[in-house]
């Protein structure tokens, strides 16, 4: 028995080297991680505009180059803040969808093409739900945010969402379009079957003034056991001339 235990010492020791190795291959050049690619937008309405914002960083120890992004549809746009990422920084890729004559659940994505040579093309996807007949949990009355335009735009707004299901609900708001928009707040988390709570929002102090909004916000409600039910995602647009 004796003999055998240098056995295995060396065995692990070659499996610990092994691993190190490897670990370091894969983050020779560039490397992309985009940590979280799926997004669902739940249940939202037609004609509008929702936005979600995916990260990307570069794991590698040489810079990432974004050499391009296209998306899968013209309903769907996708513009990168930077395409030139050094070792360990990140940037944002922002899809906007325009719901526009969908009404029915969809999933759409945007295929970014870099110079990672292990992962050469990536995609991030969502999903949205603009179907207007299937029961869902909560409804949002408006269920998009007009801020209006010119000496009408208006900096706050709020929707009321109701409970319209048969067990008491708590809601969460998970996504919101940061280039824009405050965080928004509700009055209640706790939601009573029948019951209402306000989801107030705002628009950032430093947006200059004249210009155009298109942006949304996503909240989920989960049941007395933690376990989501259903989302929804509130547009929020307006502003120009």
């Amino acid at each position: 028995m004796r003999k055998i235990y240098p056995f295995i010492l060396i065995s692990i020791l070659s499996i610990v080297v092994v691993v190190g190795i490897v670990s370091s291959q894969e983050k020779k050049g560039p490397r992309i991680l985009i940590a979280e690619p799926n997004f669902d937008f739940g249940f939202a309405p037609e004609g509008t505009f929702m936005v979600h914002e995916y990260t990307i960083k570069n794991v590698g120890d040489e810079p990432l180059e974004i050499k391009r992004v296209r998306t899968t549809c013209g309903c769907t746009s996708a513009p990168v803040k930077k395409m030139r990422l050094e070792p360990n920084e990140e940037t944002t890729i922002t899809v906007i969808f325009n719901s526009t004559r969908y009404f029915h659940k969809t999933s759409k994505a945007a295929i970014i093409s870099t110079n990672d040579p292990t992962r050469p093309s990536e995609k991030v996807t969502f999903i949205a739900n603009m179907d207007t007949v299937k029961p869902r949990s909560i409804t949002p009355v408006p269920r998009k945010i007009d801020l209006g335009r010119g000496n009408n735009f208006k900096k706050n707004a709020k929707v009321t969402i109701r409970n319209i299901s048969d067990e008491p609900l708590t809601l969460q708001v998970i996504d919101y379009y940061k280039e824009y928009l405050n965080e928004p707040q509700l009055s209640a988390v706790d939601l009573p079957v029948g019951g209402t709570v306000d989801a107030s929002v705002s628009i950032r102090e430093d947006i200059p003034e004249g210009e155009i909004i298109r942006s949304s916000f996503t909240i989920a409600a989960m049941d007395k056991d933690g376990k989501e039910v259903t989302r929804i995602t509130v547009p929020v647009v307006g502003g120009g001339k």
